[in-house]
């Protein structure tokens, strides 16, 4: 029971507690390039991370037979 009361007391805190924004956004943090570049950016790299995910998946999975 305390241990629920523990993690419900900092969830509450840390939702009620406003904290300054100390980031910038990632237009402003890249000099350079627009936010289209850095779009296509994250889409083939992530592209790439879910190929690659898929083939290691697929040979786990056909190592164990599931």
């Amino acid at each position: 029971m305390f241990y629920l009361f523990n993690r419900l007391a900092i969830f509450i805190i840390l939702v009620l507690l406003p904290l300054p924004a100390f980031s910038r956004c990632a237009v402003c943090y890249t000099n350079g390039l627009s936010g289209a570049s850095i779009a296509v950016i994250v889409i083939i790299l992530s592209a790439l991370f879910l190929f690659f995910a898929n083939k290691f998946i697929h040979k786990f999975l056909d190592k164990y037979k599931f």
